[in-house]
């Protein structure tokens, strides 16, 4: 009988989290021109991105593997 995960795949929800910061990372920068994201103070920017990339250091550098 196959082994049935739950979750899918292990590392998926952490590969998912980095492909999620640095998405929005990059919309929020690429989109700053509309009115409404110039108003986003550029610390905010800023933590965006270092969210995304903590998350694709964590992803390159502690992957997440099945025992």
């Amino acid at each position: 009988m196959p082994s049935h995960r739950p979750y899918g795949r292990p590392g998926r929800s952490q590969r998912w989290r980095t492909w999620l910061a640095l998405t929005l990372a990059l919309l929020v920068w690429v989109l700053r021109w509309i009115w409404p994201l110039q108003l986003l103070p550029g610390w905010f920017v800023a933590v965006l991105f270092a969210w995304a990339g903590l998350e694709l250091i964590g992803v390159l550098w502690f992957p997440q593997r099945s025992n």
